[in-house]
């Protein structure tokens, strides 16, 4: 069994793609840039991908990198990089074809002509789902907000064309179905973590304060505001706790962040993957409150660094979350549910210490079992 594994970004595809290897699977790995491939054009990109896939199997596409970083988030690019895919792949000696969605519809068509098995990986929701509850909530801040409906269009036809569609949470998995998708065309595969919790690192760091930890693009879409008002209402003095803020403030959350942030609110920006595990690691507790994600993937990370999570139910994390064991699962747009949790564990540090030991007891959070899942699958179908 040989797989073509192809993603115009990184997302988890690096992940998939090194475990497929480690398993002697992998054919391919189709995307626009790799760190380890591209040694002249790395000195220009700030990316470091620290997986370890053979350069012999990667192919990528610099042009298209570079049109990206010129003019991102451009359905262009993804239609330009699926034909490029679909032309490489027509005499490929793979069986089996994964691709991302939104940018693998001639992919999978050039695949299925080839006798390829084909997978669509979708990270979020079902598309028109995602439209849909994002629209709501970009309106509440007097913001239009919709996916390009050319983007839409492709989506749906990928997850028709596809034999299988990947996915990463059982919300995710009720919404395909709830949107008229068969159940036994999803494959669902929880997403895994590389990290290993560093022993006495909170002490190392000498950080003395209850530390809340929010980790992620700071977006609309995660529900930032719902955290932002739970925090101001807390019943527990500024100076017993810190708020940690790690990732890009969008221009769209600029303002209100502007207008709600505190003094023991630090936003330290987006962190290099190989540092987060110790910023993390210095943390009480985690809150996850989006509106819709697939799984974030966040979520396996935080937990594997003893850290136990409060997410809302549209982030996934009910698939690793067990309420009051390693974390809670709260409403989405519900910021007196946070508040209530966040006070209920710094108030009881007995509690708070028993939900820490129980985060990495309940699931083997790794990538090598998200890998071993994912090939023992292909192996199934494999023809």
């Amino acid at each position: 069994m040989k797989v073509t594994v192809s993603c115009l970004g990184k997302f988890h595809a690096f992940a998939l793609a090194e475990q497929l290897q480690k398993h002697n699977a992998l054919d391919k790995l189709y995307t626009s840039y790799a760190y380890q491939k591209n040694e002249n054009f790395r000195k220009l990109a700030k990316r470091i991908d620290h997986e370890l896939i053979f350069p012999n199997l990667i192919r990528t596409n610099i042009p298209i990198a570079v049109g990206i970083k010129l003019k991102p988030h451009d359905f262009f690019w993804n239609a330009l990089y699926d034909r490029w895919v679909a032309a490489q792949i027509i005499k490929s000696k793979s069986t089996i074809f994964i691709g991302w969605s939104g940018m693998s519809l001639r992919s999978i068509l050039s695949a299925k002509k080839n006798g390829m098995t084909t997978i669509v990986e979708r990270g979020s929701s079902h598309i028109l789902f995602q439209n849909e509850i994002l629209k709501e909530e970009y309106k509440k801040f007097g913001q239009d907000f919709s996916i390009h409906p050319k983007i839409i269009e492709t989506e749906l036809k990928e997850y028709e064309e596809a034999d299988y569609i990947s996915i990463p949470s059982k919300y995710v998995k009720q919404t395909f179905i709830d949107k008229g998708i068969s159940a036994n065309k999803l494959v669902l595969n929880n997403y895994g973590s590389s990290f290993i919790p560093s022993k006495n690192l909170r002490e190392k760091n000498s950080i003395k304060k209850f530390v809340i930890l929010y980790v992620g693009a700071i977006t609309i879409q995660k529900g930032i505001i719902y955290l932002f008002e739970a925090l101001l209402s807390l019943k527990i003095d500024k100076k017993y706790f810190e708020v940690h803020f790690i990732g890009t403030i969008a221009d769209e959350m600029k303002k209100t962040v502007e207008n709600f942030k505190q003094n023991n609110w630090i936003f330290y920006g987006q962190i290099e993957q190989a540092q987060l595990i110790h910023f993390i690691s210095q943390a009480d507790v985690a809150i996850q409150p989006s509106l819709q994600e697939g799984l974030s993937m966040v979520i396996p990370q935080i937990l594997s660094c003893g850290v136990p999570v409060i997410a809302t139910t549209n982030t996934g994390g009910e698939d690793l979350i067990i309420n009051n064991v390693n974390g809670y699962i709260i409403p989405i747009r519900n910021s007196n549910s946070i508040k209530d949790k966040i006070e209920f564990l710094f108030f009881d540090s007995e509690t708070l210490n028993r939900l820490k030991s129980n985060t990495t007891q309940l699931n083997d959070l790794s990538w090598n079992a998200y890998g071993d899942r994912y090939f023992n699958f292909l192996e199934s179908i494999n023809k």
